[in-house]
């Protein structure tokens, strides 16, 4: 009896040992949270919030193939469809992070990542960046190569529409401490798969990348101070110096996964993030979710939020300067 235990245990050691099914001792457990958090500050440490378009297309028509990025379109494989930058692959954005889902996309050649108008390219690129993709987002995406409004399907910022809202220069000190929260996306040990799960977990979540200024503005106005977010500016101090939405605290994007910075954020609270023209604060906002935080970006940032360019800090965006007619295949 004692010897078929004692076989019985050499069995089982063997298997746990070619079957990667070793117990993990729960002292030995990773800090998913630090794991997602640390990927995600060594990528915005030297991440650009956008590339122009003209870059990316000078690039792809230089005649020099080896500078050529790998382009990919993080639209609907539907309006993919409907017209696509020369050559670009199609992963709609909340899949980037499924299993598989990039396998075909090199780990060692710069990446361009476009959408529509920018936004969820930004959330596509943080979580490829902290997967460790050399990734980066085009600014304004889709309608920034095209003018034709099929190919775009939804429309640019346009200054006709854009808000007049109120900002103040008074700034707003973070003076509460909060707890980091706890992340728990994966069984694995292994801090890629720790990364992909946490990136999955968001994006498939199906909440909104986005919030309207005027949604956010008659949030913050409608008398009821429980529903109100908490707002994070992750402009520069000097332009969060020149005008900002009152109440606002402000963390610079590149800083925003920071520890020191993450305790003054709520982890039990809705958070808006906005910067100049939703593209920095895509990143952030991507960063924070990943993080288990609950955050949306302000779409267009701070230009949908006040007609003063002092306080924007930035153009909007004007479809006679911005906009190209570069070509597209379907």
């Amino acid at each position: 009896m004692k010897k078929a235990t004692a076989l019985l245990a050499v069995c089982l050691a063997t298997v746990f040992v070619f079957t990667g099914c070793v117990p993990v001792d729960p002292g030995e457990q990773k800090d998913q949270f630090e794991v997602v958090r640390s990927a995600v500050d060594t990528f915005l440490t030297d991440a650009a919030a956008a590339v122009k378009a003209e870059t990316t297309f000078d690039l792809l028509n230089d005649g020099d193939d080896t500078n050529d990025p790998y382009v990919l379109s993080v639209r609907s494989a539907e309006h993919y469809a409907l017209g696509h930058v020369p050559g670009a692959e199609n992963v709609p954005w909340r899949e980037v992070a499924n299993e598989g889902a990039l396998d075909s996309v090199p780990t060692d050649q710069p990446i361009t990542v476009y959408c529509y108008t920018g936004h969820t390219g930004g959330a596509a690129t943080l979580v490829m960046g902290a997967m460790g993709y050399d990734a980066t987002n085009m600014k304004y995406g889709m309608t920034a190569w095209t003018r034709d409004e099929d190919i775009r399907v939804f429309a640019p910022y346009d200054e006709e529409t854009g808000s007049d809202f109120p900002t103040v220069t008074d700034p707003t000190e973070a003076t509460e401490t909060f707890e980091l929260p706890e992340l728990n996306v994966t069984t694995s040990q292994e801090d890629a798969e720790i990364i992909r799960a946490a990136g999955e977990a968001y994006l498939s979540a199906g909440t909104a990348p986005t919030i309207t200024a005027e949604a956010l503005f008659d949030i913050l106005n409608d008398g009821d101070d429980t529903n109100d977010p908490f707002v994070i500016s992750v402009r520069s101090p000097e332009a969060y110096a020149l005008g900002h939405i009152e109440g606002a605290i402000n963390i610079p994007w590149k800083q925003i996964v920071k520890t020191e910075n993450l305790e003054k954020i709520p982890a039990d609270q809705d958070i808006v993030v906005y910067c100049f023209t939703g593209h920095s604060g895509a990143l952030a906002t991507t960063a924070l979710n990943m993080l288990g935080y609950n955050a949306t970006n302000m779409k267009f940032g701070m230009v949908a939020w006040t007609k003063d360019n002092d306080i924007r800090a930035t153009s909007a965006f004007d479809d006679a300067v911005d906009s190209h007619d570069y070509p597209t295949e379907p």
